[in-house]
């Protein structure tokens, strides 16, 4: 008999991992400040991007498990319209709101810096879209894994999307600065 269940294990493994990615995300912030700093308002747009995709994409993998646990969606890639409609509607959300954060970091910076700096929406939108390349396929394909291996997605996934989204979120924002 073991001290802890098979749910706690894995919940406790997910957390592991996302304080880890936390941490990543940490030190390629410190390592990147300098760079960072020259550019108007990303300290204005880093938090909210930070928090939009991993929560974009655990919403995006909680809707599938309860669709895996409900029967109504298929533990394999497939062009099911659940599947597909849930991925396209966590990306086109995740664009939507990258260019609204991007905008914000534009208002503000303008009315109380008075710095008129237009490409940091751009950097929002392209990073958002660096970011749901790499993230979504992810979520279905880790999603689905772990379910077919009889885990269960709701208690691992968050985590560990939070921790993606962390390093990834960074990641894609210092590449669409080099891009812009």
């Amino acid at each position: 008999m073991s001290l802890f269940d098979k749910e706690f294990n894995e919940i406790l493994s997910g957390q592991i991992v996302s304080l880890i990615g936390g941490l990543i995300a940490g030190i390629l912030l410190a390592v990147y400040t300098d760079n960072i700093l020259l550019i108007p308002a990303m300290f204005i747009l880093i938090p909210g991007f930070l928090e939009l995709r991993g929560n974009i994409s655990g919403s995006l993998s909680a809707r599938l498990s309860s669709g895996l646990f409900l029967g109504v969606i298929k533990p394999k890639i497939n062009s099911d319209y659940l599947l597909v409609g849930n991925v396209i509607a966590s990306f086109i959300l995740t664009l939507a709101i990258s260019a609204l954060l991007g905008s914000l970091a534009f208002l503000i910076e303008y009315l109380i810096f008075g710095i008129l700096f237009v490409k940091i929406i751009y950097i929002a939108i392209i990073a958002g879209l660096l970011a749901n390349i790499i993230s979504i396929p992810f979520s279905v394909y880790f999603t689905f894994y772990l379910f077919r291996k009889g885990h269960d997605p709701n208690n691992v996934m968050g985590p560990f999307l939070t921790a993606l989204g962390d390093v990834v979120s960074m990641l894609s924002l210092l590449a669409a600065v080099v891009l812009v």
